[in-house]
């Protein structure tokens, strides 16, 4: 099991609170890219990438759960919020994306994934 707040003792820069948007309840987090723009992938394994958050700032997602290691120089993370592309397509974020946090560290303010395998996301 994993210790969360031992984890995200160190998130400087965490989620805010849950608020609706329309049927959902959602966090704004602030989140970054070297790029200005964060891939969004079909699943928290990493693999497709079905979409983008463009530009990168304060951008919702509904919770995180654990999936691959993904890598970002120097920063990684297998954290993963689930979140809306900017094209209307469900995915995940990988945390690298996030503000404040250390390497391999939940979100100090966003919420777990609840269910087997983590929340279903929306078709």
């Amino acid at each position: 099991m994993i210790r969360r707040a031992a984890q995200a003792a160190g998130d400087g820069q965490p989620c805010g609170k849950a608020y609706r948007h329309g049927t959902y309840k959602v966090h704004n987090c602030p989140d970054w890219s070297p790029s200005g723009s964060i891939p969004v992938h079909k699943s928290p394994r990493k693999g497709t990438i079905v979409g983008y958050i463009n530009p990168s700032g304060d951008d919702w997602y509904l919770c995180e759960k654990v999936g691959a290691r993904y890598t970002l120089g120097r920063y990684q993370n297998f954290w993963w919020a689930a979140t809306m592309a900017d094209n209307n397509k469900w995915g995940y974020v990988n945390e690298v994306y996030f503000r404040g946090g250390g390497n391999n560290e939940p979100d100090a303010g966003l919420h777990t994934c609840s269910g087997p395998g983590g929340k279903q996301l929306p078709q």
